[in-house]
């Protein structure tokens, strides 16, 4: 999700978000409590969440698991990010994201 953060851009605002109807037949407008706020960066950390909390649910990690898991693989991404950057030749002002924790970080 980190690397996806680098990449796009994490303030968009994604515009009528919609969702299945109940038979999963048609899609509907999503009318959730925060529809007129979903973003890239936000919608990305929810499926981060929700993936490393599915593995809890399956009895197959604890929550301390999802808590490393999130971060661990955050600070693989970013040393990632700084590898790749070193092979542009052109100027590039790097990659600019939000961590897991809210602070903005610049690679």
């Amino acid at each position: 999700m980190t690397i996806l953060k680098a990449l796009f851009d994490e303030s968009f605002e994604i515009p009528r978000p919609v969702m299945p109807t109940h038979d999963g037949r048609r899609l509907t407008r999503y009318r959730g409590p925060d529809a007129d706020q979903l973003t890239v960066g936000g919608e990305l950390n929810k499926l981060a969440a929700n993936v490393a909390t599915g593995r809890n649910f399956a009895g197959i990690h604890w929550r301390s698991d999802y808590t490393q898991s999130v971060l661990l693989g955050e600070a693989v991404a970013i040393s990632l990010l700084k590898d790749q950057k070193a092979t542009y030749n052109e100027q590039f002002a790097g990659f600019t994201f939000t961590k897991f924790d809210g602070t903005t970080v610049t690679v």
